[in-house]
């Protein structure tokens, strides 16, 4: 009798090993943006590829639990009436779970989550040093996609490629996501131009600290410089190379780190061109006739405000002020700024008109620029809220030469949504 136990045991085990193999050998990997907030440091910014999976924690091998799976087909089968809404299936898909669990294995950090067999999904207890506090406040890991807080488990949401996807310690007792937006590059000691906002709103930060990061621990600029009352704060980089910032506050979750390159005038780095004088360089010469005519670059980059990249927004919160700030180079001309908003619902396409101040239909990918003037520093209300749709927002500065700035993604060319 116990051998026949014994033999349906293997039997079902073998069965259900056969079962999993077949259901993720549908599963798709994906890269997405992971960025990892612990209590004092950060502990993983930067892409990571994850699919939906099954595994073990300590906390399941210390119960003598089996693995449990992590993926939007099979989680959330909960016995809660609230989570309804949720229905789960299709195929496995990598979830927020699945990609720090995939991360914190990456980077030889230590991760546990204990199961919830009435929730269908696993809590989230430790990632690195820090563990979630069984007394008050409560600190806990919580987690936003695009900056939006999910009302689900983290095995519940199916991600898509290059969505963002924030995990942080005591989450749930912080009030601001922030976003820092700054140029890619600048020339050292010039003023950098930087704006704070919080991620979820899109509306400005003031009192949060700019930071230089360095090994995922963020420390003050010399003189701990913070934002003003509309988010923004002017820094000076002393030393060239990339420089990584981050934007801190008491109330807040520490921002994303931005990769600012500082060159030294025209030196050849950053994108700039290195500037020699053809008559020093021949052999021989003692002196040179005539002046230098050096070309004068024309502005490093222009950033978008308070519209963040492949961020959902509902119709109540869609941004209406399209904003950006440009950074000059020292010696350089901002003759004019001008920017593009398109919209496209389905296989309809559409352009806003600076004119009319409306939307006109227009051809899907074709960009329409209008001016908003030659400010540094710059804000266009739109008359109404956006209707739903997928929208492109894309700001140019134009130097005295006609030159413009080469649209960067994320940066100065923004893909965000309204449902």
């Amino acid at each position: 009798m116990q051998a026949s136990v014994r033999i349906s045991l293997a039997l079902c085990a073998a069965l259900l090993v056969l079962l999993l193999a077949s259901a993720y050998a549908q599963a798709t990997s994906i890269t997405v943006n992971l960025r990892v907030e612990g209590a004092s440091k950060t502990l993983y910014e930067g892409p990571v590829t994850a699919e939906g999976e099954t595994f073990q924690t300590p906390a399941g091998e210390a119960l003598h639990e089996a693995p449990h799976p992590c993926n939007y087909a099979e989680n959330g089968h909960s016995e809660n009436e609230k989570h309804e809404v949720f229905t789960n299936g299709g195929t496995p898909t990598a979830t927020p779970t699945s990609a720090l669990h995939r991360a914190a294995l990456a980077a030889g950090l230590e991760f546990n989550a204990s199961w919830s067999a009435g929730y269908g999904d696993f809590l989230v207890t430790q990632v690195g040093p820090d563990v979630n506090e069984e007394v008050e406040p409560f600190a806990s890991w919580g987690y936003a996609v695009n900056d939006t807080t999910a009302p689900v488990g983290g095995c519940q949401i199916a991600l898509a490629p290059g969505n963002e996807v924030l995990w942080a310690y005591n989450y749930f007792n912080l009030k601001h996501l922030l976003s820092l937006i700054g140029p890619a590059s600048a020339n050292e000691g010039a003023p950098v131009a930087l704006h704070v906002v919080d991620g979820q709103t899109g509306a400005p930060i003031a009192g949060a600290t700019i930071g230089e990061d360095v090994a995922g621990v963020t420390t003050p600029l010399v003189g701990s410089p913070t934002t003003n009352a509309e988010g923004n704060v002017t820094v000076a980089l002393a030393h060239t190379g990339t420089v990584e910032l981050k934007a801190t506050q008491p109330e807040s979750v520490r921002s994303n780190a931005i990769g600012v390159c500082v060159h030294s005038g025209n030196d050849g780095t950053c994108g700039t061109t290195l500037v020699t004088s053809a008559c020093a360089a021949a052999a021989g010469a003692l002196s040179c006739e005539g002046p230098l005519r050096v070309r004068i670059p024309p502005a490093d980059t222009a950033v978008a405000k308070g519209v963040k990249a492949a961020h959902v927004y509902s119709r109540r919160h869609a941004p209406r002020v399209l904003g950006g700030v440009v950074e000059v180079p020292p010696g350089a001309t901002l003759r004019n700024v001008r920017v593009s908003l398109q919209r496209r619902v389905g296989k309809r396409c559409f352009a806003f008109d600076g004119g009319s101040e409306r939307f006109v239909r227009a051809r899907c990918g074709k960009k329409s620029f209008f001016s908003v003037g030659a400010s540094e520093s710059f804000s266009y209300l739109l008359p109404a809220s956006l209707p739903r749709g997928r929208y492109v927002y894309d700001i140019e500065a134009i130097d005295d030469a006609g030159v413009a700035t080469k649209l960067l993604p994320g940066v100065s060319h923004v893909v965000f949504y309204v449902k």
